[in-house]
């Protein structure tokens, strides 16, 4: 049996203990908890991250979204930043990949790409990438850019693409295998100082990353990451996404029209991970990618039984029956997202 001690009498006065408390080891420090969200504008997938609806991607912390080519990993982070900025906070772009447009961002999302609200790089090695994101939420917050509370987004394309320093200066006939390695190691040295950053600024450093298949693997997840397990912990969060095609019959012939992306948090310390949810990547005419959330939030909420469905490939509206995609443009024209929304809460 466990033996349990009485506390001793304290000498003197409580106060006069607590105050050299203080003095001597500086009191207690603040809780390590997330009271900042930025909110994605899609509340299934807020739900995923945090267990609420209403929240979104925790604000002060590292986040790491991973997926195959063309899972809409840049497209989903675009979308949020554009989303910070609403939120009367600021965006940026480390962009080892050599891939963003900023054109599409600004014409497909909103993004507004007016200095100091937004800031883009292009970093040759991985530490000049993560120095130079410290160094602007650094900036931001001291200078008073924004409110204190309002959200700094930095959103780091991609682990695979980014070269340590150690490696720059070769060229590839001078590479060896302590160069295939070595990405796991830096990540592994300079992401603890960038948790202390993101906590220091109340800033988001979102990390997007490739996905990778481990051989031989017959049971469990075959999938890994570059860049080494050191994201899987400094991550707060970890958002795994997949695909499947959305095909349509166009004068007799299957058209790719779009794709659902599945997201899986697969890793939350906000709530209980392997929350799922679905969201409707469509393009517009010209090609470009966009988020059909009001068509994905009817269809969540159709699964749930909070939209009556009185027959497959119809929903139910003020009582008349609709089709979802006819029902999510109305959506859109009358603004009636927020009534969407208030449905997950009843």
């Amino acid at each position: 049996m466990t033996n349990v001690y009485a506390r001793p009498k304290i000498k003197g006065s409580v106060d006069d203990l607590i105050d050299q408390f203080d003095k001597t080891l500086g009191g207690n420090d603040e809780s390590a908890t997330v009271t900042d969200f930025i909110d994605t504008g899609y509340w299934p997938l807020n739900y995923a991250l945090t267990g609420s609806y209403e929240l979104g991607l925790p604000q002060g912390r590292l986040i790491e979204m991973f997926g195959g080519s063309s899972t809409g990993k840049t497209a989903l982070a675009t979308n949020w930043m554009a989303q910070a900025q609403q939120m009367g906070g600021v965006a940026a772009f480390r962009d080892w990949e050599r891939s963003f447009s900023q054109l599409v961002a600004s014409e497909g999302f909103g993004l507004d790409l007016t200095p100091p609200y937004w800031s883009y790089k292009k970093p040759r090695t991985w530490e000049e990438g993560n120095m130079q994101a410290v160094a602007y939420a650094r900036w931001v917050r001291e200078k008073g850019i924004i409110h204190e509370k309002a959200p700094i987004l930095i959103v780091m394309d991609s682990i695979a693409s980014a070269v340590p320093a150690s490696s720059a200066g070769k060229n590839m006939d001078e590479l060896t295998m302590n160069d295939t390695t070595a990405l796991a190691r830096v990540t592994s040295t300079t992401l603890k100082s960038m948790a202390i950053a993101a906590e220091d600024y109340n800033a988001t450093f979102l990390y997007l990353n490739q996905i990778r298949t481990k051989p031989g693997v017959v049971y469990g997840d075959p999938r890994t990451t570059p860049g080494g397990v050191a994201m899987e912990f400094y991550s707060t969060c970890r958002l795994a996404l997949g695909r499947q095609k959305v095909m349509k019959q166009v004068d007799g012939q299957k058209e790719f029209v779009g794709q659902n992306i599945d997201i899986q948090c697969v890793k939350s310390k906000l709530t209980k991970p392997f929350k799922e949810c679905t969201l409707r990547m469509s393009f517009t005419e010209a090609g470009i990618a966009f988020f059909d959330k009001e068509l994905s939030t009817i269809e969540t909420l159709a699964g749930m039984g909070k939209i009556a469905v009185p027959s497959k490939g119809w929903v139910e509206w003020e009582g008349k029956r609709i089709a979802p995609s006819a029902l999510a443009q109305r959506v859109r024209d009358e603004k009636l997202q927020p009534v969407l929304n208030k449905l997950f809460l009843t």
